[in-house]
């Protein structure tokens, strides 16, 4: 099993997250491509600000729609044409919620970017693309976000990236 590299932007600012996302997609612009981001935190730790901002970079005609807590699943359209999905899953009760919603299938949708909010609520559903990187055809990378540990400021978060 490879090695997970990992990226750190710790006492963040939504202005400086901006400013590391696009610095990110400058470095790696496939990154984002026919990928997998499993966003894991708290309640308001900041999945959908990050979702937010990374839409905003990736997305043609971007306009924030908010969190997807309800629809489960927002559709965007990538500056290539290809689709993006945000998907939150906090509101699905079981395993058989997640497969009959159909999220699965676009997940695994080729070309596709998916941004997926509480996956650590179905960890089984989603082992495989964790674990098995030898196996897997799609990119996948994990950002933890928690309110900063260094800081008395609320605003600021901390974002662990592992891909």
């Amino acid at each position: 099993m490879t090695k997970k590299k990992s990226l750190e932007w710790l006492n963040c600012s939504e202005e400086e997250l901006q400013t590391n996302v696009q610095k990110l997609i400058r470095s790696n612009p496939s990154a984002f491509q026919n990928a997998i981001v499993f966003l894991e935190g708290q309640m308001g730790a900041g999945k959908s600000t990050f979702a937010r901002v990374l839409l905003s970079e990736l997305a043609k005609n971007f306009s924030s729609q908010g969190s997807p807590t309800f629809p489960l699943v927002q559709e965007y359209s990538s500056k290539n044409g290809s689709p993006i999905y945000h998907i939150d899953l906090y509101r699905l009760k079981n395993e058989i919620e997640l497969e009959d919603s159909g999220i699965l299938h676009q997940i695994e949708e080729h070309d596709a970017l998916a941004l997926v909010e509480w996956p650590d609520l179905f960890p089984g559903a989603f082992s495989f693309w964790k674990n098995d990187s030898r196996l897997r055809l799609k990119s996948v990378m994990t950002v933890k976000i928690r309110n900063s540990l260094k800081s008395l400021d609320s605003t600021l978060r901390d974002y662990i990236i592992e891909a």
